[in-house]
């Protein structure tokens, strides 16, 4: 350790000298570069006004200083936690705001190595800064920090399937808890886009189709990660995002996005519209789409006159990784680089995050005599600087707590709260009666994913370590080794070498068939890299399976043998004719440390599945997409065609998802039927186990409005609750829905109109499951 501090002095102490030589006598305040700073300076007081602080420090600041803020280092951490020097004195010259640990080989590193690492760096560069100005570590967490030897949850999408708000927050406490362990305080989630499209490939980042669920979701995760510590300081800064994004040509992650203003605001924009009335999140970051042809990143609109202005949103605007860059390179809207940083800082981007060097801002280091320059980099500046101070990176310990790290990480509380959402979030989508299978059934467990642990693009890298097991691993210790018979039958993207008559065979000698099959979505560093089809980069042309996996599927189907389909991917798959001629269909998404486990309980009845559908599935991949809350239009063709293979409808609808019990909703029934748009309507509803085992049911709510001046959809998602309800018993729930929340967007202005709502509830979104409506007059 101590070597390894010496070290880090050095090397701190050579890039801030060159760094200041560099700058000094090249800007107009350059003097500054050489100012002493006293003692007594307000920005050292923890007792002065943070404004105060800000302002002062930004004083003592020369320009290059400045534009150093604007930037950061990343993959400067190797496999084993090797430090790569060379890198990471070449980039902190004029990059020294952030440490952000995305690049390969950082998912390889374990916590109790990296983090030590990082945070002595951390604390020398913060030493021999010349105005002691400290790094802030970055990090993904979709399913948890990114590094081995944390808990590994399930990803967005697959939790979001629980449908349990107080049990999400739950786990967004204990993923801050181990990210602030880490040292990791600024993390790039929540990821608010409007999964309508199942073509995307980051789907199983994301929370659902429905804008009003994502900013709930979001709402309570930005909430519970940026609580204060004892001290005051926040404990992890999130970064809502992405800015905007939701239907995108083609399903395409960077792809364009079309449609005017009220599509904006009711849809892309409305989880962000929802989210800043319930908090603020430190930062957020715009998409790498462009929007009616203007790139997110240079989008004045979108990021000043709505975010800035009619928001009053003031926090960080930090980019995605290399997206002012695509300015120049990609989108063609910049003819250098300098120009593509002088567009996004004039749209309201603050800090660049980058993979590739030379980024963007760092080439504003000779325009600080550019009109306007000046005064944005001093604004975005104070920013990052106020966001510093309001985590605490200049008055606290910013040393590894290697306490924390032994007793915070992997906690039995963790641990549950894991275990819980992960059974809570599979969804049992089909069940003709053959589940759950008795204890001692003989199955063949068939399909490439059924010995995989499928977690998704930015999981650590978890193959079978902390005693994490695939399904396979799971069903083999659940009946016996005797009552499993595994054949993988095909490879996940191969069309060759199949052995799918071997798969076949044991699936008849079995008498039961458990095909796992879907699409991998795993990180860079994973063995299985190579065949992903899912995930960041990746866009599916056809929602049907990879390789010759429906193949295998048809094959075992049609000999005959009850077949249970086990999904895995984060995605939707193209079902049809193979979903009617199963027994049984689950989907267990994008999974954590416990899926192979809660997965194999369902199967056999120790868990009654719970989850719900919050994207919808189609019935072929020629009808994308068919997210529920359409405009009442879109649907016009689906009664006048004959043929089901065109007929534009889904298979499985938004809020979908079997449990081994039945339930029985009562009506809707409210406390009246008259209010006034600031009136919060309370609702009730009796929820029934019908059947003889206890169970979780999802109350969900929709609304519509009668009339109004603009083509609404034909309903829309205002309120949820899950309840455990014991068999042969009832539940009385109770779901408040505030009518100010009933309203929508008519060009850039929000109205909440008088006249005739109606109400529904059900257990999904499909209008066979729903009771009422119930009439709601609005004054």
């Amino acid at each position: 350790m101590a070597k390894r501090s010496i070290l880090f002095h050095a090397l701190v102490v050579a890039f801030v000298s060159g760094r200041i030589a560099s700058a000094a006598g090249t800007e107009v305040d350059g003097a500054n570069c050489q100012l002493e700073v006293p003692e007594d300076a307000v920005y050292k007081d923890p007792k002065a006004d943070l404004s105060d602080r800000v302002a002062d420090l930004l004083s003592y600041m020369c320009w290059d200083e400045k534009i150093a803020q604007m930037g950061g280092v990343g993959g400067i951490l190797g496999q084993n936690s090797t430090y790569d020097a060379a890198q990471y004195l070449d980039r902190a010259k004029l990059h020294n705001g952030t440490i952000y640990e995305q690049a390969p080989g950082s998912y390889l590193n374990y916590a109790k190595d990296a983090v030590p690492v990082l945070s002595d760096l951390i604390v020398a560069s913060k030493k021999e800064h010349r105005l002691g100005i400290p790094f802030v570590h970055i990090g993904d967490a979709v399913n948890g920090p990114t590094l081995r030897g944390t808990t590994l949850f399930p990803a967005t999408l697959t939790m979001a399937m629980a449908w349990d708000l107080p049990l999400y927050t739950t786990v967004a406490a204990a993923l801050r808890d181990e990210l602030h362990a880490c040292g990791i305080t600024w993390v790039l989630s929540p990821e608010v886009d409007v999964a309508r499209d199942p073509r995307n490939g980051r789907v199983g980042e994301m929370y659902s189709e429905d804008p009003w669920m994502n900013g709930e979701l979001a709402a309570a995760y930005i909430g519970t990660v940026q609580e204060k510590d004892s001290d005051g300081f926040m404990k992890v800064a999130t970064t809502i995002k992405h800015y905007v994004f939701g239907t995108s040509t083609g399903g395409v992650n960077q792809g364009s996005i079309l449609g005017g203003k009220n599509h904006i605001y009711n849809i892309l924009a409305l989880p962000y519209i929802n989210v800043l009335q319930k908090v603020t999140p430190a930062s957020l970051m715009p998409s790498y789409a462009t929007i009616d042809g203007v790139p997110a990143h240079q989008h004045k609109f979108l990021l000043q006159d709505l975010l800035r202005q009619q928001l009053g949103y003031n926090g960080v605007i930090v980019s995605d990784a290399d997206a002012i860059v695509m300015l120049y390179d990609t989108h063609k809207t910049a003819s250098t680089l300098n120009d593509a940083g002088i567009q996004s800082l004039e749209a309201g981007v603050e800090l660049e995050l980058a993979i590739r060097f030379p980024t963007a801002f760092e080439s504003l280091s000779g325009n600080q005599t550019v009109e306007g320059v000046a005064g944005n980099v001093n604004e975005a500046v104070s920013r990052l600087l106020n966001l510093k101070f309001e985590l605490g990176l200049f008055d606290r310990d910013l040393s590894a707590n290697t306490t924390a790290l032994t007793e915070v990480l992997r906690s039995e509380e963790h641990l549950e709260a894991n275990e819980r959402i992960t059974s809570e979030s599979i969804v049992l989508l089909k069940n003709d009666g053959i589940l759950p299978l008795s204890g001692n059934q003989k199955v063949a467990v068939l399909g490439p994913l059924a010995d995989v642990v499928n977690t998704g693009t930015y999981a650590a890298w978890t193959n079978a370590e902390n005693g994490n097991l695939t399904f396979l691993d799971a069903i083999t210790a659940t009946l016996g080794t005797d009552n499993v018979k595994h054949v993988k039958g095909v490879e996940i993207t191969s069309e060759e070498n199949s052995s799918i008559d071997e798969a076949v065979a044991a699936a008849k000698d079995a008498g039961i068939a458990i095909v796992v099959i879907g699409s991998v979505a795993v990180g860079y560093e994973d063995s299985l890299v190579n065949e992903r089809t899912d995930g960041e980069g990746l866009t599916h042309a056809s929602l049907k399976f990879p390789g010759l996996q429906g193949d295998l599927l048809s094959a075992v189907i049609g000999s005959g043998v009850p077949t249970i389909i086990v999904l895995s991917g984060g995605q939707a798959f193209e079902l049809s004719g193979v979903a009617q001629d199963s027994q049984a269909v689950l989907h267990t998404f994008l999974g954590g440390e416990f899926s192979g486990r809660a997965l194999a309980d369902i199967l056999t009845g120790k868990t009654n599945p719970s989850g719900k559908l919050t994207i919808s599935f189609p019935a072929y991949s020629e009808v994308n997409p068919v997210y529920y809350n359409h405009e009442p239009s879109d649907w016009q063709a689906a009664g006048a065609i004959q043929f089901p293979y065109l007929s534009h409808n889904y298979l499985y609808p938004f809020g979908h998802g079997l449990s081994y019990t039945t339930f029985n909703l009562s009506s809707p029934s409210l406390d009246k039927t008259t209010y006034g748009k600031t009136d919060t309507i309370k609702l009730s509803v009796t929820v029934s186990n019908t059947g003889s085992v206890d169970g979780k049911q999802v109350v969900q709510v929709y609304f519509r409005q009668q009339v109004a001046p603009l083509s609404l959809p034909v309903k829309r998602l205002i309120g949820f609750s899950k309840v455990d309800v014991p068999s042969g018993s009832s539940i009385d729930v109770g779901v408040e829905i505030r009518v100010a929340e009933l309203g929508y967007w008519l060009e850039g202005e929000y109205r909440v109109d008088s006249g005739e709502y109606e109400i529904f509830v059900g257990d999904s979104s499909d209008d066979n499951s729903l009771s009422g409506p119930v009439a709601v007059h609005i004054e």
